[in-house]
């Protein structure tokens, strides 16, 4: 099992694109992703997965696009 990190700049800034840190670690493991950890509040995170990287990117690519489209 792999470990990842997703960075995000630009959320939870004075008040806009706000992401709640609970929701998103849920959202997250919904997707199947496993150990989700969110870093303070800034939409860093850090997870588990035995899926193919080109797999990753691109599920969370949709997946912002579908949920965060200022991410």
């Amino acid at each position: 099992m792999g470990n990842y990190v997703v960075l995000l700049r630009g959320v939870n800034v004075g008040g806009k694109n706000k992401l709640v840190m609970s929701d998103l670690r849920q959202q997250v493991t919904d997707m199947g992703f496993v150990n989700v950890k969110t870093y303070i509040n800034s939409g860093n995170l850090f997870f588990q997965s035995d899926c193919p990287r080109a797999n990753i990117s691109s599920r969370f690519e949709q997946f912002f696009a579908d949920h965060y489209p200022f991410v």
